[in-house]
């Protein structure tokens, strides 16, 4: 019976901390509000740029009139070089090859821009077909993580049964979004989040290194 990986993109596949934190705070410098140290990152991102914005906004007191403004600033400067400071983590490229020569179809579910995430994840995983089946990321019309909509879909697509889905992610909005999909949960350790956090959040599973996916979603 089939199989589905999905997987969230940022802190989970890709480590992009440095990049995310890097562009945000020359957003904020721009609109003369006082920049945050890069581990700052690791809970006032997730959430997609929007609500990435409003925690800057927030957290320094500013006027929530400038966040289509920062928004705008912020996906520019982004997407001018997607790449800058963010690869994959160790051992994701041969754990997604390896999920793929078992027939188990992988996906990316994230909350990243369009016009972002999909440059990204080219970059560090080749096109589609390659090592990501599919790859969705925010869209109009998309309502985004903790809803378990494109998780949903995905299922439906391949015609997979929920107990057959794992979402994979290092957030523990990602394991909101899997218990919501009714959808195995994996955390991830090397990631944003910690494994008791992940493990608070619903995590049926923990994942210290990428083989771990593969032999957690081999007894599913």
């Amino acid at each position: 019976m089939n199989k589905c990986a999905i997987f969230d993109l940022d802190g989970t596949t890709v480590n992009s901390l440095k990049s995310i934190a890097h562009f945000a705070n020359e957003t904020l410098i721009k609109f003369e509000l006082e920049p945050f140290d890069t581990d700052d990152y690791r809970t006032l991102a997730g959430g997609g740029a929007r609500k990435l914005m409003t925690n800057l906004i927030n957290a320094r007191n500013a006027d929530l009139s400038l966040l289509d403004s920062m928004v705008e600033d912020w996906l520019s400067r982004y997407e001018k070089n997607a790449f800058y400071l963010t690869e994959p983590y160790e051992g994701i490229s041969e754990m997604l090859a390896q999920l793929k020569s078992m027939g188990i179809v992988t996906a990316i579910v994230t909350n990243k821009s369009q016009r972002v995430a999909h440059s990204i994840i080219e970059n560090s995983f080749g096109k589609t077909g390659e090592l990501i089946d599919v790859a969705i990321s925010e869209h109009p019309g998309m309502v985004l993580k903790p809803a378990p909509d494109e998780i949903l879909n995905l299922c439906r697509q391949f015609n997979i049964p929920q107990g057959n889905a794992m979402y994979i992610g290092d957030h523990t909005i990602d394991m909101t979004t899997g218990k919501n999909a009714g959808v195995k949960c994996c955390g991830v350790t090397w990631g944003f989040h910690s494994a008791e956090s992940l493990i608070d959040a619903g995590a049926d599973f923990i994942a210290n290194v990428p083989n771990d996916i593969v032999k957690y979603i081999n007894n599913i």
